[in-house]
């Protein structure tokens, strides 16, 4: 069975994102990701800049929280959460 990890992790690539920082925290992966505009050429993406997304994993690889937003419109609430565990967990 496919976990939603892979899904996500698949999809990111089709939008030419590589994760940027990994952290396990709590049995929970934690994953940013950049942009390298670099897309697959099934999946096109435009905006304003470039685009950052990043996700929450349990154990299992079901998405705990997760997001993806252009550099313009950088505010979801997802967002600032997985920012504070990638920054303050070291």
């Amino acid at each position: 069975m496919t976990t939603d990890k892979e899904v996500f992790e698949r999809f990111m690539g089709w939008m030419g994102m590589n994760p940027s920082k990994i952290k396990e925290i709590n049995n929970e992966v934690v994953v940013k990701y950049e942009d390298i505009s670099n897309c697959d050429v099934r999946f096109t993406k435009c905006g304003y800049d470039e685009f950052y997304a990043g996700a929450i994993f349990d154990e299992n690889g079901r998405m705990v929280k997760g997001y993806v937003d252009s550099h313009v419109a950088y505010s979801s609430v997802n967002s600032d959460d997985i920012d504070i565990l990638i920054i303050e967990e070291g």
